[in-house]
């Protein structure tokens, strides 16, 4: 009987050391991580609604790319990942910067990487 235990312990150490070495391998995120802010509504002078998934339906809309939300930095700045190669990020970047109308404020986030 504990000649079985001692195989089960093998065994269930040796499927989680495969599975953390699995999860490590996975690559980080491509894109660009950027700070955003949103621009108040003209019609009703306030911010819009800023829930993730709004906040990422409007910045994939305006930057053409596919974005994730990362958090909320503040009450009115946004982190997101622009999902994209190195030079479809930089347009990306300068389309999201020409949006006046949807953001206020446009900029990488030079302290974090993706």
């Amino acid at each position: 009987m504990v000649r079985i235990r001692t195989v089960w312990v093998a065994l269930l150490a040796t499927c989680a050391v495969g599975v953390g070495s699995c999860q490590s391998a996975t690559p980080p995120p491509v894109g660009l991580r950027v700070l955003l802010r949103l621009a108040p509504d003209a019609a009703a002078s306030s911010v819009p609604a800023a829930t993730p998934v709004a906040i990422e339906r409007s910045v994939s809309a305006s930057a053409g790319v596919p974005v994730r939300y990362l958090a909320a930095s503040g009450s009115q700045w946004h982190a997101v990942l622009l999902q994209c190669d190195p030079d479809a990020c930089e347009a990306a970047l300068a389309r999201l910067t020409a949006d006046t109308t949807r953001f206020s404020g446009v900029q990488r986030d030079e302290l974090r990487r993706p």
